[in-house]
């Protein structure tokens, strides 16, 4: 039951990354998945392929040119709308590679439930944080936040993945931000 609860946390922790870099969820697991590092975790038998050459080489290379572009003011709010319909996909495949091997009909539902109450809120979240900082920093200080957010992602998967009661802190972590974003948006007074 405790390797249930953690992977869940983990597959919020991951789902929630994605909302910020949706392809590193899927190298991170890849790469720890070869080299024997997910343990208490594991990926589902469905999920294997995750370790493969050919899936580490593809997220390897969809993550730099995701945190690559990133740092670009121009090209990260093109590049944002277009991950709004990849990141929740990403998302959920983490969620389901993570627990599918321990309880497969609860990784489907937690998967599509994070993808919408994870990651799209991050993603979204994101967003209208580099939208402010376009309009204060005139896209300066934009590389700076893709470095938080790459720092934040990388650590907060390999130090859930690593430390498994760390899954349960960023879980938590992750799903207070959510409902504080969830909480502010819905104040905010609407504009006609």
């Amino acid at each position: 039951m405790m390797v249930i609860l953690l992977s869940l946390f983990l597959g919020t922790t991951l789902a929630a990354a994605a909302g910020l870099r949706a392809f590193l969820p899927l190298f991170l697991l890849g790469v720890l998945g070869r080299a024997d590092l997910l343990a208490p975790f594991s990926l589902g038998d469905n999920f294997q392929w995750l370790t493969t050459d050919l899936a580490i080489l593809t997220f390897g290379i969809a993550t730099i040119a995701e945190v690559t572009a990133d740092k670009f003011p121009a090209v990260d709010s093109g590049m944002d709308t277009l991950m709004t319909f990849i990141r929740p996909g990403a998302g959920a495949v983490s969620v389901f590679a993570v627990m599918t091997s321990q309880e497969p009909v609860l990784a489907y539902v937690a998967g599509f439930a994070l993808a919408g109450a994870a990651t799209l809120p991050v993603h979204f979240g994101k967003g209208l944080l580099r939208l402010g900082s376009h309009a204060t920093t005139a896209g300066v200080g934009s590389p700076v936040l893709s470095v938080a957010e790459d720092t934040a992602s990388v650590g907060a998967i390999t130090l859930s993945v690593l430390v498994p009661v760390l899954a349960a802190v960023f879980g938590v972590l992750s799903l207070l931000l959510v409902a504080w974003v969830a909480v502010k948006a819905r104040r905010r007074p609407a504009t006609t």
